[in-house]
């Protein structure tokens, strides 16, 4: 089987942002992160403008498995689409 491709984008100072992160180290889960809110503000604020139309209410973390989006740290869900119940 495949490794998940996974990308996250998180808040540095997110606790939910850090659980998720914790919960991909503890399953050996590789990741690329950005935190939002470290990047330079033009940046940022392009970032918000492209998740505005599946995420409209802004909310981190915001996680991509295999080009699927899930918004939120919904431990079940992610458990499921990453193979890790």
């Amino acid at each position: 089987m495949l490794e998940p491709r996974v990308r996250i984008y998180t808040l540095s100072t997110c606790i939910h942002c850090k659980a998720l992160k914790e919960m991909l180290f503890q399953h050996n889960i590789s990741f690329e992160f950005t935190d939002i809110d470290l990047l330079p503000r033009e940046e940022r604020q392009e970032f918000i403008r492209e998740i505005t139309s599946y995420n409209p209410q802004k909310t981190f973390p915001i996680i991509i498995v295999n080009d699927k989006a899930i918004v939120g740290f919904r431990k079940d869900l992610l458990a499921r689409e990453l193979g890790i119940e």
